[in-house]
């Protein structure tokens, strides 16, 4: 076999390492704020305007919303957790719901001691999920791939509060792939379904409240807007959405977030302020246990009316190099600018508009991917995404669409493709299956040491581990509840490329020519989805509630995925079924 040359294969490394999905499927920027629990619009998406896990910033720190008319909040309740009008009565914090899984029931807090105001509160979950997939050529030698995995996974959130103080943690155990999976030597770890492992520590962290602000510090996760450049990948698609979250990235995080124009009353009191300092344990770029060391600087600001009512600037600062490089390469110096929000515009009755939006540029250098061309890279990346839903009765209409940033010349000195993060979902089959097992699979193959020698720089980033990534699409859904604990939904995903599709292994091979992982020439058009799904809910006591979720989907690739001769891979069918029980 002809060897291949690591700069020259670098290159089409260029468009995906700097900012490539990690095994915890994060962004490039590590997360802001961590998520709190959807609002009393149902049903709720899986990916809404910044509501899935929403009021980031505030509600989940405990700072209290905007109140029109009313003034700054009293001493006799220093850490409320939201306020609606009329005031609720005074609660203690055993009773305020857990962050990010306070949808879910709760189990009772237990004082401990009267004068301390000693409590202590425990939400659990337990997970599984199977599904199965028709086969699909991974490479151009026609090695076929099916992605079967059965998962479990346990998560347990325990928080003990004494007045204003509280320590938080969570938990996963038995989290990942038992089996059904392709081997890592086939198709590498940059993957959607990540391998079993016992124990995956998501937080532990303290916190102090007062007021009209909340101090964190530890380890923590984080989410903004709609999620494409910081999720933490905390809850599954409820009912019109599809797919299953992964993840999450995780940082040593120290945070500020307030309201710090509460007291002035109106329209001030709902700008919501924070800024964080994060050393990255693993996300989008970066691993701790790998060596990168990756610091950043977050300032957030918004104004929230309320988790319906919203709209804010997100800015990071990131430097980022390896321990294990002495040479100046894996080092990244990147700017991101991101904004995004959710209003609703109707809600009357049984019938209601919104529409979320977020949009991000990334700017700066890095040396994670060098070639021929250019030593240090800039960093030109971009992407956006709207998701737009109206409900009239039993019925919602969902329009979804987005855009990332593609990489026409990945041989030039610039990076310019963007990932979302992998677990922003947008479909079932195309993203999360065939692009993200054949990048996964290209990155074996162009790491292969008897065909490259020394592999390039980066190439462990190639996988998309499951990223909208190079593509645009459209993705119109149906709703229809068929009763108060069931309900039906689908519809059509048509995804386009924003670049051509483009193997780096298959691509030197032919001479430098774009080719796809099948070998062939690839069209714009990725091609289009079928989905439908079905969620029911069911709650046997008040504090358990058990819900079952089956989803399946038919892929009709288009000339994105061309062979040599010209034909195009056949359908792709898939199926899955998922338990969710929480208490």
């Amino acid at each position: 076999m002809k060897r291949l040359s690591p700069w020259l294969l670098g290159a089409w490394l260029a468009s995906s390492a700097a900012f490539a999905q990690a095994t915890d499927g994060g962004p490039l920027a590590s997360k802001a704020l961590d998520g709190g629990t959807a609002g009393a619009v149902a049903p709720k998406a899986v990916n809404p305007g910044g509501a899935d896990e929403p009021s980031e910033l505030i509600r989940s720190s405990g700072i209290p919303e905007m109140l029109p008319g009313e003034g700054a909040p009293t001493k006799q309740d220093p850490h409320p957790r939201e306020l609606t009008p009329p005031p609720a009565p005074e609660k203690p914090a055993a009773e305020a719901p857990v962050p990010e899984v306070s949808a879910h029931p709760q189990a009772p807090a237990t004082p401990a001691s009267p004068d301390l105001e000693l409590t202590a509160a425990l939400a659990a979950s337990f997970r599984a999920s199977g599904q199965g997939s028709t086969a699909f050529p991974l490479d151009a030698t026609g090695l076929p791939g099916a992605v079967d995995p059965l998962m479990t996974r346990i998560r347990v959130t325990p928080e003990i509060h004494m007045k204003n103080l509280a320590l938080i943690a969570e938990a996963d155990a038995a989290t990942g792939a038992a089996l059904g999976v392709p081997s890592s030597t086939v198709v590498g770890t940059r993957v959607t379904y990540p391998a079993l492992q016992a124990l995956d520590l998501r937080k532990a962290y303290l916190e102090y409240k007062w007021a009209t602000g909340a101090f964190r510090a530890g380890l923590q996760t984080s989410d903004w807007g709609l999620g494409l450049l910081a999720n933490n990948g905390a809850k599954d698609p409820e009912a019109g959405d599809f797919g299953q979250k992964q993840f999450g990235t995780l940082a040593y995080r120290a945070l500020i977030a307030a309201r710090p124009f509460f007291g002035a009353g109106g329209a001030a009191r709902a700008v919501e302020t924070a800024v964080a300092v994060d050393m990255v344990v693993r996300d989008a770029s970066a691993e701790f246990a790998r060596g990168d060391r990756a610091l950043q600087g977050v300032l957030a600001l918004r104004f929230k009316k309320d988790d319906e009512h919203h709209a804010g600037l997100y800015v990071v600062y990131r430097s980022q190099t390896n321990v294990d490089v002495v040479d100046g390469g894996k080092k990244t110096d990147v700017w991101v600018i991101d904004a995004a929000g959710q209003w609703e515009f109707l809600r009357r009755g049984r019938r209601s508009a919104k529409v979320g939006f977020e949009a991000l540029g990334i700017t700066g250098t890095t040396t994670q991917a060098r070639n021929l061309n250019a030593d240090v890279l800039q960093v030109r990346q971009a992407g956006a995404a709207l998701k737009s839903s109206y409900r009239f009765g039993l019925t919602t209409v969902y329009f979804d669409a987005g855009w990332a940033s593609g990489d026409s010349n990945p041989s030039d000195g610039s990076i310019n493709n963007y990932r979302f993060d992998r677990d922003y979902k947008v479909g079932l089959i195309l993203f999360d299956q065939v692009l993200a097992y054949q990048s996964a699979r290209g990155s074996v193959r162009a790491a292969d040491p008897s065909v490259v020698g020394r592999p390039p720089e980066g190439v462990d980033q190639l996988g998309t581990g499951g990223s909208v990534t190079g593509a645009w699409y459209l993705y119109p859904r149906v709703k229809i509840s068929l009763a108060d604990w069931l309900d039906g939904y689908g519809g059509p995903l048509f995804a386009f490329s924003s670049a051509p599709l483009s193997d780096p292994f298959e691509t030197q091979v032919g001479g430098g020519t774009p080719r796809n992982a099948l070998g062939g020439k690839p069209g714009s058009y990725l091609g289009t989805e079928l989905d439908v799904g079905a969620q029911a809910r069911f709650k046997p006591v008040s504090e358990l509630v058990v819900t079952a979720t089956g989803e399946g989907g038919v892929f009709f690739p288009g000339s994105a995925f061309a062979f040599p001769s010209g034909a195009h891979m056949g359908p792709i069918f898939m199926g899955r079924i998922r338990l969710g029980v929480a208490l």
